[in-house]
C-alpha cells in the first residue's frame, strides 16, 4: 500500500471511529468494516469496477447498495456512500483494513504478527510472546505465519515496531559487515 494512501485510509478510518463512538455503534462498526473488508479481499473485479473512471458513479453506488444494504448499520452505509460520492470508492478495502487496526488501537489491543521459518512449537511461541510483551504494554492479539525464507528464528511486528531475530537478517548483517 502506498504511504499516501495509507495516510488517507487512516484519516478516513479515524473519522469513522469517532462517528461510531459518537453514535454508540463502536462494536457494530468493527463487525461491519470486517464485512466490508471481506467483500473486497480477493475480489479484484469489485476493486477494478470501483477504480474505473469509465464506470458511472450511479452503477458503482448500485453495486455498493446491493452488497451492503441491510447487512451493515445504516450509518456505516451512509459513510460508504459518502466515500463513493467523493470518488474514493477504490479505497474502501484499505479503509476497512485500517479501521480494524484503529479500532483495536482505540481499545488498547496490539496486533502482534510473528513470522517463523517453520510452524511454531510451544517453546518458540512462549519466547515470541515474551518478546512481544517487552515491546508493548497493550493486550496482545497474536497472529502466526510461516515464511521459510527467513531460514530460522522469528520476526515480530507490532504496529510500526519490528523485532527481527531471523537467521536471514543475521546473514544479511554479516554480509554487510564483511562488505560482500
Amino acid at each position: 500500500m502506498q504511504q499516501h494512501h495509507h495516510i488517507l485510509h487512516k484519516r478516513y478510518a479515524k473519522a469513522l471511529l469517532a462517528l461510531a463512538e459518537e453514535n454508540n455503534i463502536l462494536e457494530r462498526s468493527y463487525a461491519d468494516m470486517k464485512l466490508v473488508y471481506g467483500a473486497f479481499a480477493g475480489n479484484k473485479e469489485l476493486a477494478a469496477i470501483l477504480k474505473s473512471p469509465v464506470t458511472r458513479l450511479s452503477r458503482k453506488n448500485r453495486i455498493i447498495s446491493r452488497l451492503f444494504e441491510n447487512r451493515v448499520h445504516p450509518l456505516i452505509l451512509k459513510y460508504i456512500q459518502i466515500i463513493m460520492r467523493k470518488q474514493r470508492g477504490f479505497m474502501l478495502e484499505g479503509i476497512a483494513a485500517v479501521y480494524q487496526e484503529v479500532y483495536k488501537e482505540h481499545l488498547g489491543i496490539a496486533r502482534v504478527d510473528v513470522i517463523t521459518a517453520v510452524p511454531m512449537d510451544d517453546v518458540l511461541r512462549r519466547q515470541a510472546i515474551d518478546a512481544a510483551r517487552r515491546l508493548t504494554d497493550h493486550e496482545i492479539e497474536f497472529n502466526e505465519s510461516v515464511n521459510p525464507a527467513i531460514m530460522g528464528g522469528f520476526i515480530i511486528r507490532i504496529g510500526e515496531k519490528q523485532y527481527n531475530a531471523s537467521v536471514y537478517d543475521r546473514l544479511v548483517k554479516l554480509k554487510k559487515h564483511l562488505n560482500f
